[in-house]
Formats: structure tokens, C-alpha cells, sequence
């Protein structure tokens, strides 16, 4: 049995529901708290804090770091700081974590580096001999040893995490990460449009201004493309996994780097405004919604099914604590319908984490408490999902979500009659017409439909005189 971690005593955010467990194909429990990663906590200052981890090769080195996390940046507690020292106060923890656990695994770099050196100076004394059998079985076995040994420091070594954060202070939410774990904000717009914005960007090969930023230090991106490999991952930034950064040059992939490619540095946003038009933010695991990836054969539309899911969830479970747990059980049972009928082995050992922090969808704990009558939520409403008719590329996200932001709406909407919508690189629409209400179908809204791409290629096509007749 595995200590409990200190931070499940941090006092808990009441309007906050989690599941975090591996997943059942790859022989986990459900039940477990042993695999638990992730915390949130309300300090008596106001902040609240939040925080998903994802493992990489292990449980130690992620245990490690999110305690470390919550203990950067809880100790000494938060103050009443302005937007850009709470900024440099995320973006330091994230530091002195990478720095404290580079340090926590001090003894075990420095016998990697005294094994290797015992290795070397073996195989030296070896080569001057002509023949095999002129080795002895004592060098041979201690040479087994050695490499049995550093087998087993590698794997402690190469444990890391994709770590997410949320920080919310003064109606302010300020988001840092590292990896592919991703931060959900799902906010209504003027048109009663529940729109949900990832406000992080994934950490991967197929970030392209990751990929500019190994160029730039050297390594060829189209090999890294087809490899989808740094060294022994495939995230771009993580906190641990001391394998691909003091050692990366130990892999062909990466050792041309002229410096570690893989980074700890995160990526801060924020400060996001939360006003009534904010329902609910949604921290997740790259395992969760790869789940829904693989399962339902859309890449670009994963935010907005995770959130449909999550929204259907809060209509028919009557705890809102099980809210995340439902979710993540609907997603694994879809998954393995999947994989059953597709014949497939699933990935062993996938870590799931869902936390789900309530802003105004339901009614908020401290409603409850002063007994206010439950909003009464329609079970029986249809979902309707319109196709694309924006995108928008992961370059542009931080510059186009800030403006949505700045001109977020400040019309209460009732939660009964939300719709939902999400945007990751894209960005659509689907509409919920709840019973009881009728909706307002000549209500006139913004044009939204961008035809330009269109005319540009049209006109290409004019110039090059390859246009088809049946175009004008």
C-alpha cells in the first residue's frame, strides 16, 4: 500500500469532482487511490488550486513532482499579488520543481555515471584480449551486473510527468503547463452558446512552434515527424524523465541537439476574467481524451465531445461528486466496445485523470448550504451538433482566445438552457432545446461562415487557368 499523499489533507475545493486511476485493460483498479494524481484545494486566502498530472514510465517521479507542485506553490501561502507576480510565481514552481527533482535523484545520476565508467574500463581491459574464452566468468558476471543495474536506474530516471495547473484567485483564473495535458474553459457567449476553448496547447510533434524550436537547436523536424519520438517519449516538455535532458545525447534521434531539446519550461496564460458567462473548467490527461481519439475517429472535435459527455453526465448523475467518475467510465466502456470490435490491444497501463471544476452550470456548493432551490436541469434534452465552419491554427490560439476573453459576455444564462459548443484548433457549433422553454429561432446572430479560402483558391485557380467551368 502506498503512503497517501499529503496534499489529499489540503482543504478541498467543494465545488470540484475527480477520477484518476490507470485503466482496467491495463490491469488497474478503480477503486485505488494509489495511482491518485492530482489535487484541489481552497486556501483561507481565496486561491483555489488545481492541479492533473500524467505519468510518464511510473508513479514515483509523478508522486514526486505533484506534491512538490502544490508545495511551491502553496508554501509560503499566496498573497494578494498583481497578474504578472502570480504569473512569475507558476512559472518559478514549475522550476524549482524540475531543479528539486534533478536533485532528489542525485545518488542515482551519480552511480549511473561511476557504473558506466566501471562498464567502459571493462570493456577495455576486455578488447585487449584476442580470443572470447580468455574472459573469465567473474568479469562476465560483473559485467552482467553493470548493465542490470543501470537497466534499473534508467527506469527511475526516465519517470516524469505532463503536469497541468489552474490557479484561481479574485475571479481571475491563471493557467501554466507542461506536455499534453490540457485546461477546458466552457463559457456560454452572447448567443446562449456554450463554447469550449482549450487554453492550453499540446506539447508535441505536432505543435509546429515546438517543432521550430528543435530546428533551432539543430535537429531535423521531418525525421522527429515520422519518429513521433524524443529520445523516449513523445511530449516535447515535461517535468523529470532525466533521461532525455542531462543524457539525451544517448539518443541518435536527439543527441544533435546543442542543447536539451526537451524543456521544463512552462507555458503560462492568464489572467482569464471569470464572469457568469464561465460554466465550468475542465483539467484532463492526454489518456482521457485520446481515449475518445481512437474511439470515435475524430482529432479535431475531441474537446467537443469530451465536453458533451461531460455536460450529458451533469444532467443524469444526481452526486455531482461521481460527475468525473461517470465521465471516465463512459469513455473507457466506449473504448473497449472499440477495441472488441476492432480487434484490437489496447496501450497497457493508460493513466486517466478528469477533474471537473464547477463555475455556474449547477448550482454552487454554497447555494446549496444557504438553500437555494436546485436549478432544475432538463434530462430529456436532445444534443445537436452542427459541422465545422471555422478553424483556427494552434498558432493563433493564444492571440484569438484573449480576444474572446476581453469581450466575454455578462448575460446570466440559466444552466437549463445551455448549448454546446468547442474549440480546440477548431471551431463549431450544436444547439440543446430544452423542454419547457421555447428557443427563439428568429433571433438574429453574427455571421460566422469564413468564405475567403474559398475565393483565394478560386482565384489561384483562375490565374493558372485550371478553374472549372461550372465556377463563375
Amino acid at each position: 500500500m502506498i503512503a497517501r499523499p499529503w496534499t489529499d489533507d489540503l482543504p478541498k475545493c467543494k465545488n470540484t469532482c475527480v477520477a484518476s486511476y490507470f485503466s482496467r485493460l491495463g490491469g488497474g483498479n478503480t477503486n485505488t487511490t494509489d495511482d491518485y494524481l492530482c489535487f484541489y484545494c481552497q486556501t483561507e486566502d481565496n486561491f483555489s488550486l488545481y492541479g492533473v498530472f500524467e505519468p510518464h514510465n511510473g508513479l514515483d517521479a509523478a508522486r514526486f513532482i505533484m506534491q512538490r507542485m502544490a508545495a511551491e506553490i502553496l508554501f509560503p501561502p499566496p498573497s494578494a499579488n498583481t497578474d504578472e507576480e502570480i504569473r512569475e510565481r507558476l512559472r518559478n514552481a514549475f522550476i524549482s520543481v524540475e531543479k528539486a527533482y534533478a536533485e532528489n535523484y542525485d545518488g542515482m545520476i551519480a552511480e549511473r555515471t561511476s557504473l558506466q565508467y566501471q562498464l567502459r574500463t571493462l570493456n577495455d581491459t576486455q578488447s585487449g584480449f584476442s580470443f572470447i574464452y580468455a574472459q573469465d566468468s567473474e568479469t562476465i558476471t560483473q559485467n552482467n551486473n553493470i548493465l542490470a543495474r543501470l537497466k534499473e536506474i534508467d527506469v527511475h530516471l526516465s519517470g516524469g510527468a505532463a503536469v497541468v495547473i489552474a490557479l484561481v484567485h479574485a475571479n481571475k483564473l491563471f493557467v501554466a503547463h507542461v506536455g499534453d495535458t490540457r485546461a477546458l474553459l466552457c463559457r456560454t457567449d452572447d448567443n446562449a452558446v456554450l463554447r469550449v476553448v482549450q487554453l492550453t496547447v499540446d506539447h508535441s510533434l505536432n505543435n509546429e512552434d515546438e517543432l521550430l524550436r528543435l530546428q533551432q537547436l539543430g535537429l531535423d523536424v521531418n525525421k522527429l515527424r515520422n519518429a513521433q519520438y524524443l529520445g523516449n517519449q513523445t511530449g516535447t516538455r515535461c517535468l523529470g524523465n532525466y533521461l532525455v535532458k542531462g543524457v539525451y545525447k544517448a539518443f541518435p534521434t536527439i543527441s544533435a541537439a546543442v542543447t536539451e531539446p526537451v524543456i521544463a519550461a512552462p507555458e503560462i496564460h492568464g489572467p482569464i476574467v471569470l464572469d457568469e458567462s464561465c460554466r465550468f473548467l475542465v483539467l484532463v490527461s492526454a489518456g482521457v481524451y485520446k481515449r475518445i481519439q481512437e474511439a470515435k475517429g475524430s482529432y479535431e472535435q475531441t474537446n467537443k465531445q469530451l465536453a458533451q459527455i461531460i455536460v450529458e453526465n451533469f444532467r443524469k448523475e444526481t452526486n455531482f461528486r461521481m460527475v468525473s467518475q461517470s465521465v471516465l467510465e463512459e469513455i473507457e466502456q466506449e473504448f473497449v466496445s472499440y477495441c472488441v470490435k476492432n480487434n484490437l490491444t489496447p496501450k497497457p497501463n493508460t493513466h486517466m485523470s478528469l477533474l471537473i471544476r464547477n463555475f455556474n452550470f449547477l448550482p454552487t456548493n454554497e447555494d446549496e448550504h444557504n438553500n437555494i432551490p436546485h436549478q432544475t436541469v432538463t434530462r430529456n434534452a436532445s444534443v445537436r451538433f452542427n459541422p465545422i465552419v471555422q478553424s483556427k491554427s494552434n498558432t493563433l490560439l493564444n492571440e484569438i482566445d484573449s480576444e474572446i476573453y476581453s469581450s466575454g459576455t455578462t448575460n446570466e444564462i440559466e444552466t437549463n438552457d445551455s448549448n454546446i459548443d468547442t474549440n480546440r484548433s477548431i471551431e463549431s457549433t450544436s444547439d440543446i432545446y430544452p423542454t419547457g422553454r421555447q428557443f427563439d429561432r428568429d433571433r438574429k446572430i453574427k455571421g460566422y461562415v469564413d468564405f475567403s479560402c474559398y475565393f483565394e483558391n478560386v482565384a489561384k485557380a483562375r490565374k493558372n487557368g485550371t478553374l472549372p467551368d461550372f465556377i463563375k
